[in-house]
């Protein structure tokens, strides 16, 4: 026999139970299936029994057998019981004794397993207000049962003669507590209080973590949530370090309905200054700290504007100390203000760097770093002009240096161009304006071949005031003042695509073929270079209209582009490209082969007029990448520059392995000596909760691994450990050792344990 029937509640509009605080509709109905029912008139009461199913607003309830008292709107639910809250929580138990609303109520022999997959069972619990469940003799731990011996004790779990859960504050909270692992008590915890897996924002203490090293000495952090507003919280994070003494950090966040901002702080005042390198800033320094504020609002859908700025009592107090966000070598200061359309780019920032180095002084390092006021980028594109495309671009900045930025390779003679100085900056101001304009229309004949006429008109105006002139310089330097600039561009490419097609594949061969015609480049090298130093030729940068990665420099004189593309594809998944090519400088001034400020076309391999040759070859497959590129001599075919990519992603298998060779005399840098380094990278799922990782660079000319790392990771459900080492080569941080050891033992909803400190992904796990 099977029933279904529809109760109205009586009483209906109470809360409903932890860790919800969601009202129950007044004309909420009562549902309940069951194979059968029995009323009794006398005395009010309806007894379900087999199979028994109730909903009720959100709640569901499974049982054996369910008596209804409508008088007095008690449920009582007997035998597996199973119920499931408006949260997601999952309550079992032996059996149920509750209001007709579920908000108050006695259950016997249960467990709970909340959506965020913690668990709590007790020998009684009693529910009051609809809000706070009391477990009497309770057991709280996030992992989940053996499956073949379920009565054994989980990894880890904590007992308490009674388990709180209050979902008005959405805390659980344990008094009289033990700490076990394998079910051995560890430790004694008189009160102990977490979030409840429905708080989003609570405040109390978040999960401490513990650390140790040579500086620093043993370290304890321990973080403090707390919630200011529904649009406003803040973390108050102390650590002790028992050499160092207390380092306190706070950081506020403020939401808008367009934005956000953050502020952070950060201060010690250092006790055994002593125990860094001598000599060096975190050895000179005592009282140390730094405040930092970042802000991002939406101006509208299509403009953003934001800042991030940090500013410190010396050059490498965030970077010591691990400040989160601005513990780099290098921090970037800034305020933005930026606008994306379908067809237009607006960004507009000033910046400043912070490099922070304990090897070197603040006024040292920071003096020769540039700071921009402001730089700016706008690019425009203008469809169907003439039947073809028109690209607007203006760029420009303002930046001033307190010191020249020079390098010398000192003991050699300057005579040789090769070694003169390398100006990447001077003292005093430097400001840019460029505007460009480029059209390019393409038609295809009937035959298949394709061209494409290239129109470009350029301006810029540049304003020097240098401090001092290069005084090593085998060009001729513009001098100070105000300088301007023009440039016009015609050019033609052509390109011819062949399809070949194959019972299982298809290929495309694309011989190309570009001329340009222009003015000799006006000022060429003869003014600072900021934005141009970059500067690599290779088959990306083959068929560019102009090379140079900014415009600080412009490519000038009449040059042709010879190449070839090829692209391939294989039914059976298989993918190939490549491409191959040379530059000729037909007439005029050579913009590659005239000096530069900052050396950036030295051995560009298009100093001469025929330049070196550039190709780039990949291949990939079911998972496997192959891909090389590399810059050949044009006369004996020597590889002046190589790269070498491959990698394997296949089942749980990651792995990536780079070579990079550099012939000398390379650009940019100041040394006869070959460059040649191995980069690989390796990580391997060994189980279901087993992986390991490695990664090492290693540098073929010196002979030495400049890094290398390996770690291990254990993370199941509930559990996380990991142990790595890593061994950098860093020449200018005097307070880096050669190798580390770390280590992070992690209990998913209790607490962090951390010792040392390593930069490998694998000690962090993914909860």
């Amino acid at each position: 026999m099977c029933a279904i029937f529809a109760f109205a509640a009586p009483d209906a509009t109470a809360q409903l139970a932890v860790p919800g605080d969601i009202s129950v509709p007044a004309d909420q109905k009562m549902l309940l299936a069951a194979d059968e029912v029995i009323y009794n008139n006398d005395t009010g009461i309806v007894v379900a029994s087999g199979g028994v199913q109730i909903d009720y607003g959100d709640y569901q309830l499974v049982a054996d057998r369910v008596e209804y008292n409508q008088k007095t709107g008690r449920v009582k639910a007997i035998g597996s019981v199973e119920m499931i809250e408006p949260g997601g929580n999952r309550i079992y138990a032996d059996d149920l004794d509750v209001t007709d609303n579920f908000s108050d109520g006695f259950l016997n022999a249960l467990r709970i397993e909340t959506p965020d997959n913690t668990r709590i069972a007790a020998e009684s619990a009693e529910r009051s207000g609809g809000r706070v469940t009391t477990f009497n003799n309770g057991v709280y731990t996030a992992c989940e049962p053996c499956a073949e011996n379920p009565e054994r004790a989980p990894f880890w779990q904590v007992k308490a003669q009674r388990v709180i859960q209050n979902g008005e504050t959405k805390t659980i909270r344990m008094e009289k507590a033990t700490f076990e692992l394998f079910g051995m008590p560890i430790a004694y915890l008189p009160y102990f209080e977490i979030p409840d897996h429905g708080a989003k924002r609570k405040t109390g203490f978040l999960m401490p973590s513990y650390s140790s090293s040579d500086v620093f000495g043993y370290g304890l952090t321990v973080p403090y949530y707390v919630v200011l507003s529904p649009y406003m919280d803040a973390t108050f994070t102390g650590t002790a370090y028992s050499k160092q003494g207390f380092l306190g950090e706070a950081e506020f966040r403020r939401n808008f309905a367009n934005g956000e901002v953050t502020l952070r702080m950060a201060g010690i005042s250092q006790r055994r200054p002593g125990e860094f390198a001598a000599n060096t800033t975190d050895s000179l320094e005592t009282e140390r700290g730094m405040i930092a504020a970042k802000g991002r609002f939406r101006i509208n859908p299509r403009w953003v504007f934001g800042w991030d700025g940090m500013l410190q009592s010396d050059n490498n107090f965030s970077r010591t100390y691990g400040i989160e966000g601005y513990n780099a070598t290098t921090v970037k200061s800034e305020v933005y203000l930026t606008g994306l359309s379908n067809r237009s780019f607006f960004d507009l920032r000033a910046y400043r760097f912070d490099i922070q180095n304990a090897r070197q002084l603040k006024d040292q390092s920071e003096r020769r770093q540039a700071m921009v006021h402001p730089s700016l980028d706008y690019k425009r594109t203008f469809s169907d002009i003439a039947g073809g495309e028109l690209r607007l671009d203006v760029n420009g900045y303002s930046l001033s240096r307190k010191d020249d930025d020079i390098r010398v390779r000192a003991g050699l003679a300057t005579t040789n161009p090769l070694f003169a100085d390398r100006y990447r900056g001077f003292a005093g101001s430097n400001a840019r304006l460029s505007t460009e304009l480029e059209w390019k229309r393409t038609f295809t004949t009937m035959n298949g071949l394709r061209l494409t006429p290239i129109l470009a008109a350029r301006g810029d105006l540049n304003s020097v005031d240098v401090d001092t002139a290069p005084t090593d310089y085998d060009g001729a330097f513009a001098g100070n003042g105000t300088h301007a600039r023009g440039m016009v561009t015609a050019g033609l490419e052509a390109s011819y695509p062949v399809l070949v097609t194959t019972a299982n594949s298809s290929h495309v061969i694309e011989p190309i073929a570009q001329v340009f015609v222009r003015p000799d480049e006006q000022l060429a090298g003869g003014i600072p270079n900021e934005d141009a130093q970059s500067f690599v030729f290779d088959a990306t940068s083959l068929f560019e209209r102009d090379k140079f990665s900014g415009f600080d420099r412009s490519e000038g004189g009449i040059r042709a582009n010879v190449g070839l593309r090829y692209t391939g594809q294989f039914d059976n998944g298989f993918k190939t490209q490549a491409v191959f090519g040379q530059s000729y400088h037909l007439a005029g001034l050579n913009s590659f082969a005239t000096p530069d400020l900052s050396q950036a076309t030295r051995n560009s391999g298009l100093e001469d007029d025929v330049s070196d040759f550039v190709g780039m070859a990949g291949v990939g497959y079911n998972g496997l990448s192959l891909a090389a590129s590399a810059r050949f001599d044009k006369d004996d075919f020597r590889m002046e520059r190589t790269d070498v990519r491959a990698g394997l992603s296949r089942g749980p298998l990651t792995t990536a392995l780079t070579y990079t060779e550099i012939k000398a005399p390379r650009p940019n840098t100041f040394t006869e000596d070959d460059r040649r380094e191995i980069t690989g990278l390796a990580k391997l799922q060994l189980h279901e909760f087993w992986s390991v990782a490695a990664s090492t660079t290693y540098d073929l000319v010196d002979k030495e691994f400049d890094r290398r790392a390996f770690g291990i990771l254990y993370e199941d459900e509930c559990f996380a450990f990991s142990l790595a080492y890593e061994h950098v080569r860093d020449d200018s941080d005097v307070n880096a050792r050669d190798w580390r050891i770390g280590a992070r033992l992690s209990f998913r909803t209790l607490a962090d344990f951390e010792q040392g400190s390593v930069s490998n992904p694998l000690l962090k796990p993914s909860f």
